[in-house]
């Protein structure tokens, strides 16, 4: 079977938002639960006045320096106010409580002409045109989950990573010691292996029953196709990468480890230019299909 590896589901896991407003007045549960609508509007609905979400202010400036790390505007970073949108569920409930959550986040910014922060993925979230809206249909590419590049400790690397796994219960999924030609070939590569990570999510929580403990095997091929899944399209594309998954350190913030991808046995300089370069898309990002 191969060697598998151990991944410890925690009992709950928690999804973080965070509007940024100059509002004076912030509409209540009532008008929230009023302004959402579908069937992920229904579990929206359901968690307002639930100890499962909360949405509350946070004092000045906890937030400013992370929301700068952001990108986020002077006009966020200052806000008069921002307002924290917390939920808690366990990971068999995910992503659908995630969704609901981020549905009423922009609901909320939406009222308060606001600004919206994931703080689990890292990013500030584009506005909505018109009315809030959440797409039923989750993709983990629809600003779920951001892959960050940052200098592989000051050597003449890089490293890959994700954000926003974590929220499902799952270790962010990275690359280390990747060329600098190699930038985009370790990001798709980990976005792969994100999809792969998150369908297997899925298939235990569907299980009756599910063990707060999940085997993930450790030798896989990640391949094209799982790639153009995270982006949620349904166009196909060649080529498949065999890799060894292990531990090592996250630069998530709040995470303990992630799984590295590693090469099975090669050179990695040569494996990154060949093999790795000559399996994964050449895309930098793709719109979900309808």
């Amino acid at each position: 079977m191969g060697e598998r590896l151990i991944l410890h589901l925690p009992e709950t896991v928690t999804t973080r938002f965070l509007v940024a407003t100059d509002a004076r007045t912030v509409p209540g549960p009532d008008y929230l639960a009023d302004a959402v609508g579908g069937d992920l509007g229904r579990v929206a609905a359901e968690l307002i006045g639930t100890p499962a979400l909360t949405i509350e202010p946070t004092p000045p400036g906890t937030y400013r320096e992370r929301l700068r790390a952001l990108g986020g505007t002077p006009d966020l970073v200052g806000a008069a106010r921002h307002l924290a949108v917390t939920s808690v569920a366990a990971p068999a409930a995910q992503p659908r409580h995630a969704q609901a959550t981020r549905l009423l986040a922009r609901t909320l910014a939406a009222a308060t002409g606001g600004t919206v922060a994931d703080l689990d993925s890292s990013r500030v979230l584009p506005g909505d045109e018109g009315p809030p809206t959440e797409p039923e249909r989750f993709v983990p590419g629809d600003d779920w989950v951001s892959v960050f590049i940052a200098s592989d400790d000051g050597g003449p690397s890089l490293r890959v990573e994700t954000a926003g796994l974590h929220r499902f219960g799952l270790p962010e999924a990275a690359a280390e010691r990747v060329p600098y030609a190699s930038m985009l070939t370790a990001a798709n590569l980990v976005r792969g292996l994100a999809w792969q990570l998150l369908a297997e999510h899925t298939e235990w929580a569907a299980a009756a029953g599910p063990d707060p403990v999940r085997h993930t095997a450790a030798d896989r091929l990640v391949d094209a196709d799982d790639v153009m899944r995270f982006w949620g399209t349904r166009s196909s594309a060649d080529g498949a990468l065999p890799v060894t998954l292990d531990w090592t350190a996250s630069m998530c913030p709040g995470c303990e480890k992630a799984l590295k991808a590693l090469p099975p046995g090669a050179d990695p300089t040569a494996w990154w230019a060949g093999p790795a370069a000559e399996a994964m898309p050449k895309l930098v990002r793709a719109d979900p299909d309808p």
